[in-house]
């Protein structure tokens, strides 16, 4: 009997854990996760951000802290569940009216809902195509500011 209880534990121990992500295969959208600091296992699937009418890209990093599922305690089975903060990979806005985007490079986006302002920066060029028209439009006043202001086809 106490042969059962033991096995029922470690289904129980294995159902939920806290791992770090210690390798990644963007190209498949998969991780190997240490839990414990034990040796990583066997590649698991990274969750995606789907919607109807969008698909979303979010690369993880080696040293990212992950929540694993694994389905009737098995780790082979194991999925990504939650990605958590850490000191090594902190939150990029500790202000709760921001919602931010933040690129290594330091490029961002950030929505500020106090003062409803959009802002984008890019670290290198920004570029802005469409298929159909752009269009500016604006209830206040619109300003350029830059070392020289070109008008001409072609481009960037």
């Amino acid at each position: 009997m106490s042969e059962n209880i033991a096995e029922i534990l470690r289904i129980l121990q294995n159902m939920i854990a806290i791992g770090t992500i210690v390798d990644v295969d963007h190209a498949n959208a998969r991780a190997k996760v240490s839990i414990n600091d034990g040796e990583p296992g066997r590649w698991i699937p990274i969750p995606g951000s789907v919607g109807k009418n969008y698909r979303g890209t979010n690369h993880l990093r080696n040293g990212t802290q992950v929540l694993v599922g694994s389905p009737s305690g098995d780790p082979a089975n194991g999925v990504i569940l939650q990605v958590f903060y850490s000191d090594a990979l902190p939150s990029v806005s500790t202000d709760g009216a921001i919602d931010m985007v933040q690129w290594n490079d330091g490029t961002t986006v950030t929505y500020n809902t106090s003062n409803k302002r959009l802002e984008l920066h890019s670290s290198g060029d920004l570029v802005v195509s469409a298929d159909g028209a752009i269009g500016i439009q604006c209830l206040g006043d619109l300003w350029l500011d830059a070392a020289h202001i070109h008008a001409q086809e072609g481009g960037i």
